[in-house]
């Protein structure tokens, strides 16, 4: 019987003011005692923090301040609270928090504590959160909404008896592992694992070289061949009467609306599959684009037999396309669509390697971290299907770790022993069958800009969010290279530390006595070995040269005072300086050190290539590394080349020195327009390109200038939406232009009086993180003290997590920037207020926008003006979602109204109501506009 049955399990939650244990205090604790599911006795007391209590923990937790002045001390009700736990293991959702607050008030336990969130991202790795609520929700526990210590304990307490269970379910031989991964570090909850069928190691190989259980391959489904139907031009008015009132499409989804807008681009981009021209296609919210061109792309493909690419910028769109809208039109137009074949197909990056996944498992001296990942990483290769990073909730030290198990980089193909079971070649094998193939501009990209082909031939290409194109282009043709990034190549090939870590080529030396090599071979690769270790060491020294004299540089020469990093562009000007010299001594040094390493490994590849598998243990696995290795080695030699000894005239290169000692030199094109014409656009039979954003003023000319498209059909679609009824535009005349003196109090005053008068509801969008917090700072205790909470992006945790909040929370303030300008999707009275404190122009002294600004006669009214009218347009679009919102947008720039340039801002909106006038009138006039909803 496991010693987990008959143990007594004390499952804790606190309710405390605050996050700190050093300036908070617990205001309530609750505790349960289980034993095998079963409740054996609660604990329960209200604490007086001998404080006052925050609103906002009032409001969380329903907790009445008077309750608490009547309530015990923590020190009047420890004793009882350890009495009751005595020895028992803890179980807490995040138990180091609770631990914590105990700790400082001087109480602590005997027993191991035993974190259910941790274990819940190691046995549910695929879970997008691993709140309580989350985790709870996963396993069908009711989780109660109020924040209340003691109903939190008692399903925390069910949760941890679901969790065990779900771990009992593992295989033998995974506990095994999970057992052999944990020897070395303390790990609460090893002692359960130790104790599970498997958990004694009996049958399992030393070294991780067992091969473990993973999820069963399922071959791919032949499935009939779609019947090729004729190949004449479409029958275009039998598809644009699938979206008739009454047609079958509006028969099968409730609600449906027939759109004029939706049927003209269906028209326009079942013309451009046609082979028309090319067509560029603005489709504003509501308009229903994606449906309006899977249809003529569906019914093209299965026509024709050939593959049409759909790539979108987002995974969310991504998902929406694959897991939504294709399978609910496929089931709607069934039985024509019931052979379509649809492929999701992502870059290199985002497929885990299972030999490099098990090089690193099997390797020696693993850090916590990295044995932290292998555990999450081993369980969810149990259930994938796919072996997709999007289906691992990665953050922080995961990420940087994913990308030593993903299949990027040079791959040896069919070479590899593990090539059946490769995520990455049964993605494209799928591909390869598709007529739908839904990727992203990333990849669609770098498979011309890196010659790396991973997508199957195809000669029709729908670009959706085609609006991000130019910036991944200008990416994907660039690089950026730091100090950390090179530094860690160097450790994956011999570590920096002594610690028992092993680098790749320890691990080749080591293969050579566990095989029957023979003795003066063995002899002669070791010498080999030492030679290229003896390198490594020398392009160590040179990354550090290289990258202290880059940032002296940066130091004395850049004008650039960033908040957290500071940027320099390296111009014909800045080469000319006495002190570069130095830099381009330091950089030869690197480039000729990191050659000498590249030829050093291919020697050693061609030696062990030499021998057989059986002469040496793991040698395909060590072969495919060292391909990997050389390769990176390359890379990274032909960039230091590139931006410091050979710069490309077509190329903008710049330096940078961040937080931390962090150093970085970057390049990226002077223009991605010719290369996407030349390389893209030119090489396909039809391009279709969509967004919500792309015009300006009424026209496409930026757009198409900056994508290098310079013929094709263009199709501009209003939304549905009746914007000048839903939505108004206010727009303060008497603030002073941002930068000068009062402007930064008159956006905080007008924040909080506004944002008290609508009771919360409002996203207010920067254009940077310092301006955010300081705002954030300054009105956050205000409108605290009104009921409201106001929410930081970077600030109180990351983009989903503030969304939901949002969403959940009607009285709530969301300050975003970068990323929340678009994505954003709150319908409803949750979202009714944007505000926009400044125009969003870019930073004058960014190297890639001062660069191309340089090709324009006029570049602000050629270039920074344009651009920032389509960012705005991607922020405004984050006002109306709905065909039943109302909304209004709170210009706090007044160069909107006092500059000329502002009406190219304004003309680049849809038409809605402008009003203008003085800050005092905004709460009254926002009231107004949304009908005094509070």
């Amino acid at each position: 019987m496991s010693r987990a049955a008959g143990q007594t399990y004390v499952s804790l939650d606190l309710e405390t003011t605050g996050f700190s244990p050093e300036s908070d205090a617990i205001i309530e604790i609750g505790a349960v005692k289980f034993r095998d599911g079963e409740v054996l006795d609660t604990f329960q007391t209200l604490v007086n923090p001998r404080r006052p209590l925050p609103p906002e923990i009032q409001s969380l937790t329903g907790i009445d301040p008077r309750e608490l002045e009547e309530a015990p001390h923590l020190a009047e009700v420890g004793p009882a609270l350890t009495a009751f736990a005595g020895r028992s293991p803890i179980v807490g959702q995040r138990i180091g928090f609770d631990l914590g607050f105990l700790a400082a008030g001087g109480l602590s336990f005997p027993g191991p504590a035993l974190d259910t969130y941790e274990m819940g991202r190691f046995l549910l790795p695929g879970l997008s959160h691993h709140s309580l609520p989350t985790l709870t929700a996963a396993f069908g526990i009711d989780c109660p909404s109020l924040h209340r210590a003691l109903p939190h304990a008692q399903v925390t307490g069910e949760l941890f008896f679901e969790l065990l269970a779900k771990a009992r379910g593992l295989h033998p031989l995974i506990i095994a592992e999970i057992v052999r991964l944990t020897e070395s570090v303390r790990w609460a909850w090893r002692g359960i694992f130790l104790d599970l069928p498997g958990g004694d190691g009996k049958g399992f190989l030393p070294g991780g070289k067992t091969p473990l259980p993973l999820a069963a391959v399922e071959e791919e489904p032949a499935g009939p061949e779609p019947e090729r139907r004729d190949e004449g031009p479409m029958d275009i008015d039998g598809l644009t009467a699938l979206l008739d009132p009454g047609g079958r499409i509006a028969r099968a989804f409730p609600g449906f609306e027939s759109r004029p807008e939706q049927v003209r681009m269906l028209r326009g981009v079942a013309d451009a599959l046609e082979g028309a021209s090319p067509l560029i296609v603005e489709a504003g919210t509501g308009t229903g684009k994606s449906m309006a061109y899977l249809v003529p792309a569906v019914s093209f493909s299965l026509s024709r037999q050939a593959p049409v690419v759909i790539s979108t910028n987002t995974i969310n769109l991504q998902s929406q396309l694959t897991d939504k809208d294709i399978p609910e039109l496929q089931r709607a137009l069934s039985p024509e669509w019931s052979g379509l074949r649809v492929a999701l197909l992502k870059g290199r990056a985002n497929y885990i390697c299972l030999r490099r996944w098990d090089f690193l498992r099997e390797g020696q001296g693993l850090s916590a971290t990295e044995i932290r990942f292998l555990l999450r990483s081993l369980v969810w290769l149990t259930e994938t299907r796919d072996g997709d990073r999007a289906e691992l909730s990665l953050r922080g030290w995961e990420a940087a770790l994913w990308s030593q198990v993903s299949a990027q980089g040079d791959c040896p193909g069919e070479k590899c022993p593990l090539y059946e079971r490769c995520f990455l070649f049964r993605a494209r094998h799928r591909a390869e069958k598709a007529h739908l193939v839904v990727t992203n501009h990333a990849l669609v990209l770098s498979e011309i800009a890196n010659k790396n082909r991973v997508l199957p031939e195809y000669r029709h290409l729908i670009v959706d969010e085609a609006h991000h194109l130019e910036d991944e282009a200008t990416d994907q043709w660039g690089f950026r290279i730091t100090r950390g990034g090179l530094e860690e190549h160097c450790d994956h090939l011999i570590p920096a530390r002594s610690d028992g870590k092993m680098g790749l080529l320890a691990r080749v030396r080591g293969s050579l006595f566990t095989g029957s090599v023979d003795p003066q071979r063995r002899k002669d690769l070791g010498r080999l070995l030492d030679a290229v270790e003896r390198r490594v060491e020398t392009a160590r020294l040179g990354v550090t040269r290289f990258f202290d004299t880059l940032a002296r540089f940066i130091e004395d020469h850049s004008e650039e005072s960033g908040e957290y990093e500071r940027r320099m562009r390296l111009t014909s000007s800045s080469r000319t300086q006495p002190a570069w010299s130095d830099v381009e001594l330091a950089g030869e040094n690197l480039s000729l050190a990191l050659k000498a390493v590249e030829t050093g490994l291919g020697q050693a590849f061609n030696s062990l290539e030499s021998l057989t598998s059986a002469q040496v243990s793991d040698r395909d696995g060590l072969l495919a590394e060292l391909i990997f290795q050389i390769g990176t080695t390359h890379e990274l030699q032909g960039q230091i080349d590139a931006g410091v000894l050979s710069p490309d005239t077509e190329m903008v290169y710049w330096g940078y020195r961040g937080q931390g000692g962090a150093v970085g030199l970057c390049g990226a094109p002077l223009g991605v327009g010719g290369l996407l014409e030349r390389d893209l656009f030119s090489q396909k039979d039809s391009v279709v390109l969509t967004s919500a954003t792309l015009s300006t003023q009424g026209s496409f000319n930026f757009i198409k200038e900056r994508l290098g498209l310079e013929e094709g059909e263009e199709m501009m679609l209003g939304s549905s939406f009746d914007y000048q009824a839903s939505t108004m535009i206010y727009i303060a005349t008497d603030i002073p232009e941002p930068g000068r003196p009062g402007y930064r109090q008159a956006v905080e005053g007008c924040l909080v009086d506004m944002c008290r008068a609508v009771g919360g509801r409002t996203l207010v969008l920067f254009t940077s993180h310092a301006a955010l917090r300081a705002t954030q700072e300054a009105i956050r205790p205000q409108l605290e003290e009104s009921g409201l909470l106001v929410l930081g992006q970077g600030v109180d945790g990351d983009p989903g997590q503030l969304l939901n909040t949002f969403r959940d929370s009607p009285r709530s303030v969301l300050l975003g920037t970068s990323s929340f300008w678009e994505g954003v999707d709150v319908a409803g009275e949750a979202l009714s207020v944007l505000v926009i404190p400044r125009l969003p122009f870019s930073v004058p002294t960014d190297p890639v926008f001062s660069a191309r600004s340089e090709g324009y006669e006029e570049p602000f009214m050629s270039y920074a003006l344009p651009q920032a009218a389509l960012r705005l347009k991607q922020g405004f679009g984050r006002l109306i979602r709905r065909r039943t919102d109302r909304g209004v947008l709170v210009g706090l720039d007044c160069r909107l109204k006092n500059k000329r340039y502002g009406a190219v801002f304004l003309e680049s909106l849809p038409q809605c109501t402008v009003k203008s006038g003085p800050v005092a009138r905004i709460p009254g006039e926002v009231l107004g506009w949304l009908g005094n909803q509070g």
